[in-house]
């Protein structure tokens, strides 16, 4: 009785485990790498982004050592769209004081990035 036990518990086991085999290989399917989900951090969410976003430029906050190449590829990987053109700034913290504490944003890497013209992408879906 003991061995059966067992051997159905491992067929269990192995059974989730081929399951959490196959939803990690449907990630790999979709052909996102770590790497462009590492570069695009976030899309930056503001009236004057989404004013752009009408224009064709999506703003996105990337990772401090993207350049635009690296942004372009990530880009194209994660939404199947190649940037016509991308511009990369480095955004400084600004210094702020809450009473005699002062303290310091953390700076970060912004990157506009153009779309061909009729291409959209739906960034700000859910937001």
């Amino acid at each position: 009785m003991a061995e059966k036990a067992k051997k159905t518990a491992t067929k269990k086991s192995a059974e989730k485990k081929g399951t959490k085999t196959s939803v990690s290989v449907s990630k790999k399917q979709r052909g996102i790498s770590r790497l462009a989900l590492r570069t695009l951090v976030r899309p930056i969410v503001s009236e004057k982004t989404a004013h752009q976003a009408d224009s064709g430029v999506i703003v996105f906050e990337v990772a401090m050592d993207a350049n635009r190449i690296a942004v372009r590829q990530a880009f194209k990987e994660v939404y199947g769209v190649l940037p016509e053109k991308v511009n990369v700034i480095r955004v400084r913290g600004k210094k702020k004081r809450i009473g005699l504490t002062t303290g310091k944003r953390s700076d970060y890497k912004k990157a506009l990035v153009y779309l061909p013209e009729g291409k959209t992408v739906d960034v700000f879906e859910g937001v």
